[in-house]
């Protein structure tokens, strides 16, 4: 069975359901046709994070993704200066 997989706004609407009505998680769930454990692990992720939660593909916080954009970064300036180095080795030495 594959896994299905919800996108922010959608778990967003679930869990204020949750939290703005009348209903409890369980019942929130069994409408939805979601497991209990799902419903109840993004209700508690919304309340943690003040509701920034879910972003991305779901699992990847703002901090996270900033850290991901600097370390691809920070490779791709390892690779160019890599080639600096050896341009400028080749340079010196034709000069010579």
């Amino acid at each position: 069975m594959k896994k299905r997989t919800f996108d922010q706004e959608y778990k967003i609407q679930a869990v204020e359901l949750c939290l703005e009505g009348d209903q409890s998680i369980a019942q929130v769930a069994k409408e939805l046709g979601l497991a209990y454990n799902t419903l109840h692990r993004w209700v508690k992720e919304y309340k943690e994070s003040n509701g920034t939660s879910f972003v991305g593909s779901g699992n990847i916080k703002p901090q996270n993704q900033e850290i991901i954009e600097l370390r691809r970064r920070n490779q791709e300036l390892k690779e160019e200066l890599a080639i600096l180095k050896k341009a400028l080795g080749i340079f010196t030495r034709n000069q010579k």
